[in-house]
């Protein structure tokens, strides 16, 4: 989800707010929510990946949240984070998580766990994406670990502080379709 600011929305006292999904998912009380807010407040794209619109179509935002979506599905990790950040306003805030990782805080078990996102570097050893992340340049990083939970799981936190966004290139190794797919990643 993705949400918008704008001189038009602050004059009315509301934000702005832009879903983007594969699948146009909306229902009926979706449906009655925005015309009750009327105009553009809830605006709702689909049939398109995120990196297929372009920064004109989609704006810019200071809130991008991602659950179960790009972030955990896309076979180009790098080109996601750079159109996320990309639409970001400077001091603008991206949340997501990963399930299934190896984690910043090292509590995960590998001997138990299915990664499901895996970064190696060149050498063929573990990245943690908390990690990567930190590499990107003009952001800053914050990363919860949950290895209570069912699956060990990053929160992530990524604040967008500078415009010369670079962001560290990974390559897909492997993808495997899945609930979420499984994935590995090199870093080059």
């Amino acid at each position: 989800r993705l949400e918008q600011d704008g001189a038009r929305s602050r004059s009315r006292g509301k934000a702005r707010a832009v879903a983007v999904s594969i699948e146009d998912r909306r229902t009926d009380e979706w449906r009655e929510r925005a015309a009750v807010l009327g105009g553009d407040h809830l605006r709702y794209l689909s049939s398109k990946r995120l990196s297929e619109y372009s920064n004109d179509e989609l704006g810019t935002f200071r809130i991008i949240t991602d659950v179960y979506g790009g972030f955990s599905y896309t076979t180009s990790l790098s080109g996601f984070m750079e159109k996320v950040l990309g639409i970001l306003e400077v001091n603008g805030d991206f949340y997501s998580l990963l399930q299934s990782v190896r984690l910043e805080d090292g509590k995960d078990d590998p001997q138990t766990t299915w990664y499901q996102t895996e970064l190696v570097d060149r050498r063929g050893e573990d990245v943690k994406v908390c990690s990567w992340l930190k590499r990107i340049s003009c952001v800053q990083v914050t990363c919860e670990s949950k290895s209570a939970w069912d699956t060990p799981s990053e929160l992530i936190h990524v604040r967008k502080v500078c415009n010369e966004v670079a962001v560290p290139n990974v390559k897909p190794l492997q993808y495997e379709a899945g609930n979420p797919p499984s994935r590995v990643f090199q870093l080059q």
